[in-house]
């Protein structure tokens, strides 16, 4: 039992917090802002939702309740899905860990425990302001709370089940690849990117003429029972979902406990000694861009989080594509013009482009290793622009295809199409030189868990939240003041400019001497 305590309480701090003591106190700040601001977000979400039911005189009030367990379902399942396989097959303390005196039910039991940790920490955000408006607005009740506690500890239970039983699969099925890392992911996000759009596609007709209903949630049971266990203080619900997450746990600790040293031993032994080494004389700048391939696709943790954003942008294109009903019904209220349907999709591309920064922790992600990097005798320039084409070049395929696909769909004209593309790909360059800045100046070479860097170091942190503060400022300035759309345009595009030269300037003349200060 002991040994099971002190692995859970190392696993958890590892995911959230720095193995640099120099950034802890910094790290412990970071972490509080972030969820008192999903917090404060999630309650003007629910708020919000209150002021357009009293505006259209509905009150349904246990909408809020089946919006926000199917909302935190979904970002916990997407948690899940990044961290399974990372933490429990493809961690670096396995070896450690196999070499100690400590049994496997307690390493496996204590990796799982973690991850499940995680998920309250991350669901605590969407459930307890929805909640907490609910009872607010709808009188408080005993029964109901006690359903809430409840359910609000079993209910990460099922989707981390799902997630290490769908990882798993993918990860046994793509173990004897050569991009196994890549193909993994891949899988993983083509699977719940096809569970999103079906989903919708199930309740997109019942979300247009009914936007207050809560059949959206029948299709999932878990969600569906505590849902009818909160609002209509049924335990017996409650007790199914308690079953259903007790069962489903003892399957998936065996599963894994039958599986787990095969599978560690298999994703992370290397297959490139079965093949021949072929040495070709490369530019160096090609080769920069060659190592930074590699160590992109060798964390599944940092394509996972980088990728998202792109494949979001990438699927709603194609979803708007196919399903124009709600795009027809806006325009039925507001006719839209083919200059304002290229300025939201541009605000969308943006606002996508936002979250998915690669270059951000390019420099931490390499660890030490950057040290011997800096030692060889390669140009400055050449090592900080082939991370930021790298970043770039990530990006563009997802651009270019989003792109075409929203302009042959809506009929947008080539001039207008050529905007697009300039903005957003201007918009990316500057996102990758963003993220460069913020990682010379904030780096992290001695954290070894890739889920810190990726996700809650500062150089990510401020790459993410900078550029979408400017974002969503803009977009509030156009609807207060309701500029001209084309002088709208010419000024994003010129303040744009503006912090380019801004960023090259660091780049040139700032950037070497923060990096050889870097250790």
């Amino acid at each position: 039992m002991n040994n099971l305590i002190a692995l859970i309480k190392l696993n958890f701090l590892s995911a959230i917090n720095q193995a640099n003591k120099k950034q802890s106190k910094l790290n412990k700040f970071l972490i509080g802002f972030v969820l008192l601001f999903l917090l404060g977000f999630s309650s003007f979400y629910a708020y919000s939702f209150i002021k357009v039911f009293k505006e259209n005189n509905v009150y349904n009030y246990d909408f809020l309740i089946a919006f926000s367990v199917l909302a935190s379902n979904f970002f916990v399942i997407f948690l899940f899905f990044s961290s399974c396989s990372n933490v429990l097959y493809k961690s670096k303390d396995n070896d450690t860990l196999f070499s100690m005196p400590i049994k496997k039910s307690t390493i496996i039991l204590s990796k799982l425990v973690s991850i499940l940790l995680l998920g309250y920490m991350y669901q605590f955000v969407f459930l307890v302001p929805f909640t907490t408006i609910y009872y607010i607005y709808n009188g408080f009740n005993f029964a109901s709370f006690i359903c809430f506690l409840f359910g609000f500890f079993v209910e990460p239970i099922v989707p981390l089940c799902l997630s290490c039983l769908i990882t798993c699969f993918f990860s046994f099925i793509t173990k004897k690849i050569k991009y196994k890392n890549l193909f993994s992911t891949l899988a993983l996000f083509i699977f719940f990117g096809l569970f999103m759009y079906f989903y919708m596609q199930i309740n997109i007709y019942d979300l247009i003429t009914n936007t207050s209903s809560t059949n959206f949630i029948n299709y999932l049971p878990w969600i569906n029972w505590l849902y009818v266990s909160i609002t209509q203080n049924n335990f017996m619900f409650l007790l199914y979902n308690i079953l259903l997450a007790v069962l489903l746990s003892v399957f998936i600790y065996f599963f894994v406990y039958v599986t787990f040293f095969k599978l560690c031993t298999e994703l992370n032994s290397s297959i490139s000694s079965k093949s021949k080494i072929y040495y070709k004389n490369k530019p160096v700048f090609v080769s920069l861009l060659n190592k930074e391939r590699k160590k992109y696709f060798s964390s599944p943790m940092y394509v996972f989080n980088t990728l998202f954003a792109y494949l979001i942008l990438l699927g709603a294109c194609v979803y708007f594509a196919i399903d124009k009903s709600l795009i027809n019904s806006f325009n039925q209220i507001l006719p839209l013009s083919p200059f304002t349907l290229s300025i939201a999709f541009i605000t969308m591309c943006v606002f996508m482009l936002s979250t998915a920064n690669i270059s951000a922790v390019s420099i931490s992600i390499e660890r030490q290793s950057f040290n011997l990097l800096k030692g060889m005798p390669l140009s400055f320039n050449k090592i900080i622009w082939s991370k930021i084409i790298f970043a770039f070049i990530v990006g563009l395929p997802f651009i270019l295809v989003s792109s075409i696909i929203f302009v042959i769909s809506y009929n947008i004209s080539f001039w207008l199409f050529l905007m697009i593309i300039a903005c957003c790909l201007f918009y990316n360059l500057f996102v990758c030189m963003f993220g460069m800045v913020m990682n010379i100046c904030f780096p992290n070479l001695t954290t070894q868990n890739d889920t810190v860097l990726v996700k809650q170091s500062l150089s990510s942190f401020l790459s993410i939240l900078i550029p979408l503060i400017l974002v969503i400022i803009a977009t509030t300035i156009y609807f207060k003041i309701n500029f001209n759309l084309i002088y709208y345009f010419l000024i994003i595009l010129a303040i744009l400019i503006f912090l380019f030269l801004f960023l090259l300037y660091f780049l040139v003349f700032v950037a070497k001497k923060k990096i050889q200060r870097i250790n």
